[in-house]
C-alpha cells in the first residue's frame, strides 16, 4: 500500500509543479505577401497583427499547435483568408521567432 502511494506522488509532484511553474509554449510565423505592404487581420479576433512582412508570435499553455485563420487586405488587390496550424514547440519567444514558419499569399489585383 505504501509503495502505491509513493507511485501516486511520484506522479501527481512532477505534474503539480508543470502546472505551477505556467511552462508556456511559444510558436511564431513570417507571414509575407505579394505584394508586401498587406494589412494582416486574426479573424480569430479581428486584431490587426501588422502589415507584411510581419513576424508574428504566440504563447500557449500547452504544447498543441494552433489554427491560425488571418485575411489579408491592400487597396487594390481582392482580399485574401487563408488558415494555418503554428506549431508550439519552443520553451521562449526568441526561439519561436529564431525558427518561424513560413507563410506567404500572393494576392490578386482587382
Amino acid at each position: 500500500m505504501k509503495t502505491l502511494k509513493n507511485m501516486k506522488l511520484a506522479i501527481l509532484v512532477p505534474m503539480m509543479l508543470l502546472a505551477i511553474s505556467g511552462c508556456s509554449s511559444y510558436g511564431a510565423a513570417r507571414i509575407l505577401s505579394e505584394p508586401a505592404g498587406a494589412e494582416v487581420v486574426n479573424l480569430e479576433d479581428d486584431s490587426l497583427l501588422g502589415t507584411t512582412p510581419v513576424m508574428v508570435h504566440w504563447k500557449n499553455d500547452r504544447e498543441e499547435s494552433k489554427l491560425i485563420t488571418v485575411r489579408f487586405h491592400k487597396s487594390g488587390f481582392d482580399d485574401k483568408v487563408t488558415a494555418f496550424w503554428v506549431n508550439m514547440r519552443h520553451s521562449s519567444r526568441a526561439k519561436a521567432e529564431n525558427e518561424p514558419q513560413a507563410v506567404k499569399v500572393e494576392m490578386k489585383k482587382q
